[in-house]
Protein backbone atom coordinates (compact mmCIF):
# COMPACT_ATOMS: atom_id res chain seq x y z
CA UNK A 1 0.00 0.00 0.00
CA UNK A 2 2.95 2.25 1.34
CA UNK A 3 4.25 1.88 -2.40
CA UNK A 4 1.41 1.87 -4.52
CA UNK A 5 0.31 5.68 -2.32
CA UNK A 6 4.31 6.67 -3.68
CA UNK A 7 3.29 5.58 -6.88
CA UNK A 8 0.20 7.71 -7.19
CA UNK A 9 2.09 10.74 -5.66
CA UNK A 10 4.49 10.66 -8.16
CA UNK A 11 1.99 10.15 -11.24
CA UNK A 12 0.28 12.76 -9.83
CA UNK A 13 3.18 15.16 -9.69
CA UNK A 14 3.98 13.92 -13.34
CA UNK A 15 0.79 15.16 -14.42
CA UNK A 16 0.89 18.62 -12.86
CA UNK A 17 4.78 18.78 -14.48
CA UNK A 18 3.21 18.49 -17.89
CA UNK A 19 -0.05 20.50 -17.51
CA UNK A 20 2.22 23.41 -15.97
CA UNK A 21 4.59 22.97 -19.18
CA UNK A 22 1.47 23.17 -21.65
CA UNK A 23 -0.20 26.11 -19.84
CA UNK A 24 3.33 27.65 -20.29
CA UNK A 25 4.16 26.79 -23.85
CA UNK A 26 0.41 28.13 -24.38
CA UNK A 27 1.65 31.64 -22.83
CA UNK A 28 4.57 31.75 -25.29
CA UNK A 29 2.82 31.23 -28.16
CA UNK A 30 0.22 33.70 -27.14
CA UNK A 31 3.01 36.25 -26.80
CA UNK A 32 4.25 34.94 -30.06
CA UNK A 33 1.28 35.78 -31.67
CA UNK A 34 0.78 38.81 -29.65
CA UNK A 35 4.16 39.98 -31.06
CA UNK A 36 3.44 38.97 -34.27
CA UNK A 37 0.10 40.90 -34.74
CA UNK A 38 1.71 43.98 -33.01
CA UNK A 39 4.47 43.61 -35.92
CA UNK A 40 1.56 43.76 -38.69
CA UNK A 41 -0.16 46.56 -36.93
CA UNK A 42 3.30 48.67 -37.01
CA UNK A 43 3.78 47.91 -40.57
CA UNK A 44 0.34 48.54 -41.39
CA UNK A 45 0.76 51.91 -39.96
CA UNK A 46 4.20 52.37 -41.14
CA UNK A 47 2.66 51.15 -44.65
CA UNK A 48 -0.29 53.81 -43.68
CA UNK A 49 2.34 56.67 -43.17
CA UNK A 50 3.74 56.06 -46.00
CA UNK A 51 0.81 56.32 -48.27
CA UNK A 52 -0.22 59.35 -46.73
CA UNK A 53 2.98 61.28 -46.95
CA UNK A 54 2.91 59.99 -50.62
CA UNK A 55 -0.33 61.08 -50.91
CA UNK A 56 0.32 63.99 -49.47
CA UNK A 57 3.51 64.61 -52.15
CA UNK A 58 1.43 63.90 -55.10
CA UNK A 59 -0.98 66.66 -54.28
CA UNK A 60 1.93 69.16 -53.72
CA UNK A 61 3.10 68.29 -57.02
CA UNK A 62 -0.20 68.55 -59.02
CA UNK A 63 -0.87 71.65 -57.21
CA UNK A 64 2.67 73.28 -57.90
CA UNK A 65 2.12 72.08 -61.27
CA UNK A 66 -1.38 73.50 -61.22
CA UNK A 67 -0.07 77.07 -59.79
CA UNK A 68 2.63 77.05 -62.17
CA UNK A 69 0.40 76.60 -64.99
CA UNK A 70 -2.06 78.99 -63.48
CA UNK A 71 1.27 81.41 -63.42
CA UNK A 72 1.73 81.48 -67.20
CA UNK A 73 -2.31 81.87 -67.44
CA UNK A 74 -2.23 85.00 -65.52
CA UNK A 75 1.33 86.29 -67.23
CA UNK A 76 -0.74 86.14 -70.83
CA UNK A 77 -3.70 87.57 -69.14
CA UNK A 78 -1.73 90.71 -67.64
CA UNK A 79 1.80 91.58 -68.77
CA UNK A 80 2.24 94.41 -71.13
CA UNK A 81 5.19 96.10 -72.82
CA UNK A 82 8.32 94.90 -74.72
CA UNK A 83 10.86 92.23 -73.40
CA UNK A 84 14.43 93.22 -71.74
CA UNK A 85 16.22 90.29 -72.74
CA UNK A 86 18.36 89.42 -75.81
CA UNK A 87 18.34 86.78 -78.26
CA UNK A 88 20.65 83.97 -76.80
CA UNK A 89 21.14 85.71 -73.15
CA UNK A 90 20.25 84.66 -69.53
CA UNK A 91 16.68 84.39 -68.31
CA UNK A 92 14.61 86.78 -66.48
CA UNK A 93 12.26 86.85 -64.20
CA UNK A 94 8.82 88.28 -66.00
CA UNK A 95 6.39 88.13 -63.20
CA UNK A 96 5.48 86.46 -59.65
CA UNK A 97 2.68 85.34 -57.04
CA UNK A 98 0.63 83.20 -55.16
CA UNK A 99 -1.59 80.55 -54.86
CA UNK A 100 -3.71 78.71 -53.08
CA UNK A 101 -2.29 78.02 -49.46
CA UNK A 102 1.65 79.34 -49.16
CA UNK A 103 1.40 78.43 -53.34
CA UNK A 104 4.39 80.43 -54.62
CA UNK A 105 4.33 80.84 -58.97
CA UNK A 106 7.01 82.47 -60.83
CA UNK A 107 7.30 82.87 -64.05
CA UNK A 108 10.68 83.35 -66.32
CA UNK A 109 11.56 84.50 -69.92
CA UNK A 110 14.59 83.36 -72.30
CA UNK A 111 14.55 84.83 -75.89
CA UNK A 112 15.05 82.10 -78.30
CA UNK A 113 14.62 84.60 -81.44
CA UNK A 114 13.88 88.55 -82.06
CA UNK A 115 9.67 87.42 -81.69
CA UNK A 116 9.98 83.51 -80.23
CA UNK A 117 10.28 82.78 -76.55
CA UNK A 118 10.35 80.18 -74.07
CA UNK A 119 8.51 81.19 -70.73
CA UNK A 120 9.12 78.77 -68.04
CA UNK A 121 6.70 78.65 -64.92
CA UNK A 122 7.49 76.94 -61.44
CA UNK A 123 5.21 76.24 -59.16
CA UNK A 124 5.78 75.22 -55.46
CA UNK A 125 3.99 75.10 -51.86
CA UNK A 126 5.65 75.09 -48.71
CA UNK A 127 8.89 73.19 -48.35
CA UNK A 128 7.33 70.55 -51.35
CA UNK A 129 9.24 70.18 -54.68
CA UNK A 130 9.11 72.73 -57.34
CA UNK A 131 7.27 71.89 -60.20
CA UNK A 132 7.98 73.58 -63.55
CA UNK A 133 6.16 74.21 -67.12
CA UNK A 134 6.97 76.05 -70.17
CA UNK A 135 5.46 77.46 -73.22
CA UNK A 136 6.77 79.05 -76.26
CA UNK A 137 5.24 82.60 -77.01
CA UNK A 138 5.41 85.36 -79.99
CA UNK A 139 6.25 88.49 -78.54
CA UNK A 140 5.59 91.62 -81.40
CA UNK A 141 9.07 93.09 -82.18
CA UNK A 142 8.51 96.25 -84.15
CA UNK A 143 11.70 95.78 -85.69
CA UNK A 144 11.34 92.64 -86.59
CA UNK A 145 7.88 93.08 -87.83
CA UNK A 146 9.01 95.89 -90.06
CA UNK A 147 12.11 93.92 -91.13
CA UNK A 148 9.71 91.11 -92.62
CA UNK A 149 8.68 93.31 -95.66
CA UNK A 150 10.42 93.04 -98.71
CA UNK A 151 9.34 96.47 -100.08
CA UNK A 152 7.29 99.78 -99.86
CA UNK A 153 4.27 98.05 -101.55
CA UNK A 154 3.37 94.44 -100.71
CA UNK A 155 0.25 93.67 -102.86
CA UNK A 156 -1.57 90.94 -105.83
CA UNK A 157 -0.65 94.25 -108.37
CA UNK A 158 0.22 97.91 -108.24
CA UNK A 159 -1.70 100.25 -110.76
CA UNK A 160 -0.29 103.59 -111.09
CA UNK A 161 -1.68 106.36 -112.79
CA UNK A 162 -0.67 109.57 -114.29
CA UNK A 163 2.02 111.27 -111.92
CA UNK A 164 2.00 108.81 -109.32
CA UNK A 165 4.77 107.51 -107.59
CA UNK A 166 6.27 105.28 -104.89
CA UNK A 167 9.45 106.26 -103.65
CA UNK A 168 12.02 104.61 -101.62
CA UNK A 169 15.06 106.90 -101.44
CA UNK A 170 14.20 108.27 -97.70
CA UNK A 171 13.38 105.07 -96.22
CA UNK A 172 15.17 105.51 -93.16
CA UNK A 173 15.00 109.84 -93.05
CA UNK A 174 13.83 111.30 -90.16
CA UNK A 175 10.36 113.26 -90.95
CA UNK A 176 8.35 115.48 -88.86
CA UNK A 177 6.85 113.75 -85.84
CA UNK A 178 8.83 110.15 -86.86
CA UNK A 179 11.46 109.40 -84.98
CA UNK A 180 15.02 107.99 -86.52
CA UNK A 181 15.33 103.91 -86.56
CA UNK A 182 19.16 103.31 -86.72
CA UNK A 183 18.25 99.85 -85.69
CA UNK A 184 16.29 99.20 -88.72
CA UNK A 185 19.28 100.90 -90.46
CA UNK A 186 21.67 98.58 -88.98
CA UNK A 187 19.68 95.15 -89.38
CA UNK A 188 19.77 93.05 -92.10
CA UNK A 189 17.13 92.66 -94.59
CA UNK A 190 15.34 92.69 -97.58
CA UNK A 191 13.87 96.31 -96.90
CA UNK A 192 16.85 97.62 -95.24
CA UNK A 193 19.13 96.87 -98.82
CA UNK A 194 20.96 99.46 -100.44
CA UNK A 195 18.24 99.98 -103.16
CA UNK A 196 15.10 99.37 -101.44
CA UNK A 197 12.58 98.24 -103.76
CA UNK A 198 9.33 99.73 -104.43
CA UNK A 199 7.03 96.55 -105.09
CA UNK A 200 6.93 93.39 -104.58
CA UNK A 201 3.98 90.09 -104.30
CA UNK A 202 2.59 89.44 -100.99
CA UNK A 203 5.19 87.16 -98.52
CA UNK A 204 4.15 83.55 -97.87
CA UNK A 205 2.52 82.31 -94.09
CA UNK A 206 3.51 82.99 -92.03
CA UNK A 207 3.82 86.90 -92.37
CA UNK A 208 0.69 87.23 -94.71
CA UNK A 209 -2.65 84.22 -95.43
CA UNK A 210 -2.90 80.63 -93.95
CA UNK A 211 -3.40 77.49 -96.10
CA UNK A 212 -4.29 75.64 -92.60
CA UNK A 213 -6.09 77.91 -90.52
CA UNK A 214 -8.58 80.61 -91.54
CA UNK A 215 -8.19 82.42 -88.59
CA UNK A 216 -5.17 83.66 -90.76
CA UNK A 217 -6.20 83.48 -93.88
CA UNK A 218 -7.53 87.27 -94.87
CA UNK A 219 -5.51 89.65 -92.58
CA UNK A 220 -2.72 89.01 -89.86
CA UNK A 221 0.05 90.92 -88.17
CA UNK A 222 2.71 88.08 -87.44
CA UNK A 223 1.35 85.49 -85.25
CA UNK A 224 -1.93 88.10 -84.30
CA UNK A 225 -4.72 87.26 -86.06
CA UNK A 226 -7.89 89.54 -87.72
CA UNK A 227 -10.15 88.38 -84.39
CA UNK A 228 -6.89 89.15 -82.29
CA UNK A 229 -6.36 92.18 -83.67
CA UNK A 230 -10.19 93.15 -83.20
CA UNK A 231 -9.85 92.47 -80.29
CA UNK A 232 -7.00 94.80 -79.58
CA UNK A 233 -7.97 97.90 -81.90
CA UNK A 234 -8.06 101.07 -79.92
CA UNK A 235 -10.21 101.83 -82.49
CA UNK A 236 -12.65 99.22 -83.46
CA UNK A 237 -14.83 100.22 -86.88
CA UNK A 238 -17.31 98.37 -88.89
CA UNK A 239 -16.56 99.91 -92.07
CA UNK A 240 -17.60 103.55 -93.46
CA UNK A 241 -15.16 106.69 -92.91
CA UNK A 242 -13.23 107.15 -89.78
CA UNK A 243 -14.20 109.97 -87.71
CA UNK A 244 -12.43 110.47 -84.78
CA UNK A 245 -11.35 114.10 -83.16
CA UNK A 246 -9.04 115.64 -84.99
CA UNK A 247 -5.62 114.80 -83.48
CA UNK A 248 -2.68 116.41 -85.68
CA UNK A 249 0.53 115.20 -84.82
CA UNK A 250 -0.58 112.42 -82.84
CA UNK A 251 -0.58 108.22 -83.25
CA UNK A 252 -3.84 106.66 -83.53
CA UNK A 253 -2.41 102.98 -82.08
CA UNK A 254 -4.15 100.24 -83.72
CA UNK A 255 -7.40 101.17 -86.09
CA UNK A 256 -8.98 98.27 -87.05
CA UNK A 257 -11.71 98.00 -89.35
CA UNK A 258 -14.54 95.10 -90.37
CA UNK A 259 -14.94 96.43 -93.58
CA UNK A 260 -14.13 99.01 -96.38
CA UNK A 261 -12.87 102.06 -94.54
CA UNK A 262 -12.29 105.75 -96.05
CA UNK A 263 -9.69 107.90 -94.60
CA UNK A 264 -10.70 111.39 -95.18
CA UNK A 265 -7.78 113.52 -93.68
CA UNK A 266 -4.23 113.07 -91.98
CA UNK A 267 -3.99 110.12 -89.74
CA UNK A 268 -1.17 107.87 -88.42
CA UNK A 269 -1.11 104.37 -86.93
CA UNK A 270 -2.00 101.29 -87.98
CA UNK A 271 -4.47 100.59 -89.93
CA UNK A 272 -5.74 97.12 -90.52
CA UNK A 273 -8.67 96.50 -92.61
CA UNK A 274 -11.01 93.27 -93.84
CA UNK A 275 -11.84 95.02 -96.78
CA UNK A 276 -10.85 97.81 -99.04
CA UNK A 277 -9.21 100.94 -97.83
CA UNK A 278 -9.57 103.79 -100.04
CA UNK A 279 -7.95 107.92 -99.27
CA UNK A 280 -9.93 110.25 -100.52
CA UNK A 281 -7.93 113.50 -102.19
CA UNK A 282 -5.62 115.10 -100.27
CA UNK A 283 -5.93 112.67 -97.26
CA UNK A 284 -2.98 111.02 -95.98
CA UNK A 285 -1.89 108.16 -93.62
CA UNK A 286 1.35 107.78 -92.20
CA UNK A 287 2.92 104.59 -90.51
CA UNK A 288 1.61 100.70 -91.51
CA UNK A 289 -1.17 99.81 -93.89
CA UNK A 290 -2.76 96.21 -93.58
CA UNK A 291 -5.60 95.21 -95.80
CA UNK A 292 -7.35 91.84 -97.31
CA UNK A 293 -8.65 93.65 -100.25
CA UNK A 294 -7.44 97.04 -102.05
CA UNK A 295 -5.66 99.77 -101.20
CA UNK A 296 -6.65 102.99 -103.47
CA UNK A 297 -5.43 106.56 -103.30
CA UNK A 298 -7.04 109.18 -105.04
CA UNK A 299 -5.91 112.31 -106.77
CA UNK A 300 -3.30 114.07 -103.82
CA UNK A 301 -3.47 111.41 -101.40
CA UNK A 302 -0.56 110.34 -99.61
CA UNK A 303 0.83 107.12 -97.76
CA UNK A 304 4.18 107.79 -95.88
CA UNK A 305 5.22 104.27 -94.65
CA UNK A 306 4.60 100.64 -96.00
CA UNK A 307 1.45 99.08 -97.68
CA UNK A 308 0.87 95.14 -97.71
CA UNK A 309 -2.40 94.02 -99.34
CA UNK A 310 -4.30 90.98 -100.23
CA UNK A 311 -5.77 92.43 -103.61
CA UNK A 312 -4.62 95.31 -105.75
CA UNK A 313 -2.66 99.32 -104.99
CA UNK A 314 -4.06 101.72 -107.11
CA UNK A 315 -2.45 105.17 -107.34
CA UNK A 316 -4.58 108.08 -108.35
CA UNK A 317 -3.20 110.47 -110.60
CA UNK A 318 -0.63 112.59 -108.40
CA UNK A 319 -1.11 110.81 -105.45
CA UNK A 320 1.90 109.65 -103.63
CA UNK A 321 3.73 105.97 -101.67
CA UNK A 322 6.56 107.59 -99.64
CA UNK A 323 8.22 104.33 -98.56
CA UNK A 324 9.44 105.06 -95.08
CA UNK A 325 10.31 101.88 -92.52
CA UNK A 326 10.78 103.97 -89.69
CA UNK A 327 7.26 105.65 -90.36
CA UNK A 328 5.84 101.86 -90.22
CA UNK A 329 7.82 101.04 -86.94
CA UNK A 330 6.70 104.56 -85.05
CA UNK A 331 3.57 102.58 -85.77
CA UNK A 332 4.52 99.36 -84.58
CA UNK A 333 5.93 100.76 -81.74
CA UNK A 334 3.38 102.98 -80.57
CA UNK A 335 0.31 100.70 -80.93
CA UNK A 336 0.92 99.86 -76.97
CA UNK A 337 -2.05 97.74 -76.92
CA UNK A 338 0.00 94.76 -79.40
CA UNK A 339 3.30 94.96 -76.54
CA UNK A 340 2.34 91.76 -74.86
CA UNK A 341 2.95 87.95 -75.34
CA UNK A 342 0.63 85.40 -76.84
CA UNK A 343 0.75 81.50 -76.79
CA UNK A 344 2.40 80.50 -79.94
CA UNK A 345 -0.35 78.86 -82.02
CA UNK A 346 -0.46 74.89 -82.16
CA UNK A 347 1.11 72.64 -80.06
CA UNK A 348 3.33 75.65 -77.99
CA UNK A 349 3.13 73.69 -74.42
CA UNK A 350 7.17 72.47 -73.88
CA UNK A 351 6.77 71.23 -70.93
CA UNK A 352 6.87 69.53 -67.88
CA UNK A 353 10.08 70.42 -67.24
CA UNK A 354 11.74 68.50 -64.75
CA UNK A 355 11.52 69.51 -60.74
CA UNK A 356 13.57 72.23 -60.44
CA UNK A 357 17.09 71.37 -58.70
CA UNK A 358 17.70 72.95 -54.90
Amino acid sequence: MGQLGAQMRNDGAQRRTVASGRGGFAFVLALLALLVLAGIASAAVAASMGQVRAATMAGKVLSSRSGARGGLEALFQQKRGVPRTRTGGASMVLDSGTFGHQGVWRVRELRLARELHLLIAEGEIGDGVAMRDARLAWWMDPVARTRSHSAVVEAASLQMGVGSDVLTDSIFSARPGIEGCDELAASPGVVVAPHPTAYATLPSPPEWGSATDASFAELRLGWFSEQMLAELADHALSGGAFHQPECNGCWRGLVHSRGDLLVTRQEAGIAAVRGSLRLEAGASWTGLILASGDVALEQGATIVGLVRAGGSVVLGAGSLIDGSACAAHNALREATTLARPIPLPGRSWAGPVPPAAR
